[in-house]
């Protein structure tokens, strides 16, 4: 069996753990810049409020339901995540962690009944850091997905989707909601009478193969209890790797601009490394706002030499794009570095007379090392500065209770 353990509301949960008077007002977590609601909590959606709406467009909606309104707090959500994954860890060797708020649970060698695992794991990770989890078992990934949805319409929070209860609960899964199942395949599938994740498990493979795609036969495989996705195969290294935010307040000055933009870079690097690449291709861009007069946008591609994951080799020819795309007059209000031509550093034949290659991939790595242990923040190009005019608005961002001793809660 795989266990998939789910965060409920996760934004909003870490937002509500350090401020009990939340606890049954509705919440919401805005995007970058304050711009959208990207997530909330189950009261928020009671109420009406949808996901992907403009927070300008629903302030007065969310003052009348008296709901708490955050700007994102990344940092404190990632400290949290990486909290309840070594308590997973701690019940299950085998972990799988897919997302910031997912993780699959491999229980070939389990000694418990999934029952009482599930409730250990559901008070633990309760206890330890004040988030509510959901818990769904399956024999698939795909499966586990499933389950994990049913059981969040569980009192308990938890449920087992057992090979005789397959068929029955298939059955009440609208097609939308499998995993794998786009909207684009969704359509194509309706149009054939194809409207439920059973109908979709007893199709004939030959069918599958030649209508979809090898992604979807496994789907298929997968509804009928065939493991078909390993996780060596859950995750293709990125082909392209944007890093990109608007600026919390317009900027005309070209220094200012290169910092932002050696900021970006910075981000994308340490994508890059995260996956084992190396890129061989940089666009930057820069733009003003769209609906304002005068309007400028432009972008430059600058291609590298040799495949790098060098920070100061892939500031330096975004810089260079930067200068090249720049333009006097202009208040540009998002910026943004992309890198591209990326492939694996084992794929890549080096020239005899490049020693340092490998020199600059081991800088990379001991800098990744260094921002792992102690924040990206913490060793970074000299370029980025302490200005931060380029950092995003985020007016409503809540104290990093966990990371910052400045800002730890203070018990009355």
């Amino acid at each position: 069996m795989i266990a998939l353990v789910d965060c409920n509301s996760f934004y909003a949960s870490c937002e509500r753990v350090f401020r009990p008077d939340l606890h049954n007002r509705p919440i919401v977590v805005l995007s970058n810049n304050d711009g959208c609601i990207i997530a909330m909590d189950r009261n928020a959606k009671i109420c009406g409020i949808k996901r992907g709406a403009p927070y300008f467009q629903v302030r007065a909606d969310l003052a009348a339901i008296d709901a708490a309104v955050f700007s994102s707090n990344y940092t404190l959500y990632q400290d949290i995540s990486l909290r309840v994954m070594e308590i997973l860890r701690q019940h299950c060797t085998g972990i799988e962690v897919y997302s910031i708020d997912e993780a699959f649970l491999f229980l070939e060698e389990c000694c418990v009944p999934f029952s009482l695992l599930g409730k250990n794991i559901h008070r633990d990770i309760l206890q330890c850091t004040g988030i509510p989890v959901s818990i769904g078992f399956g024999r698939t990934k795909t499966l586990a997905k499933i389950a994990n949805k049913w059981a969040k319409t569980q009192t308990a929070g938890l449920f087992i989707l057992k090979k005789e209860y397959e068929k029955n609960i298939l059955s009440q899964i609208n097609i939308m909601d499998v995993w794998g199942i786009g909207p684009r395949k969704a359509s194509f599938l309706f149009a054939r009478g194809v409207r439920t994740a059973r109908e979709l498990r007893d199709l004939p493979d030959y069918w599958v193969k030649k209508n979809l795609t090898l992604v979807t036969l496994r789907t298929v495989w997968e509804l009928r209890g065939i493991q078909s996705i390993d996780p060596e195969n859950s995750y293709e290294p990125k082909k392209m790797i944007l890093s990109s935010l608007g600026f919390s307040s317009p900027i005309c000055n070209l220094p200012t601009l290169e910092n932002a933009v050696s900021s970006y870079a910075a981000t994308a690097v340490r994508k890059l490394i995260q996956q084992q690449s190396e890129a061989s291709g940089v666009i930057v861009f820069i733009k003003t706002h769209r609906h304002k007069k005068p309007y400028y946008s432009g972008s430059r591609e600058i291609r590298l030499q040799t495949p790098t994951s060098y920070l100061p080799e892939i500031a330096q020819a975004a810089i260079l794009g930067l200068h090249q795309v720049y333009r006097k007059g202009f208040n540009y209000t998002k910026a943004g570095v992309c890198l591209f031509n990326i492939d694996t550093s084992d794929r890549y034949q080096y020239d005899l007379f490049q020693s340092s290659r490998m020199q600059k991939r081991a800088v990379s790595k001991t800098v990744m090392e260094i921002q792992k242990k102690f924040g990206a923040k913490a060793i970074t190009s000299g370029r980025t500065g302490a200005s931060g005019e380029w950092y995003m608005k985020r007016s409503r961002l809540s104290p990093k209770y966990t990371t910052r001793w400045s800002e730890i809660p203070t018990a009355k």
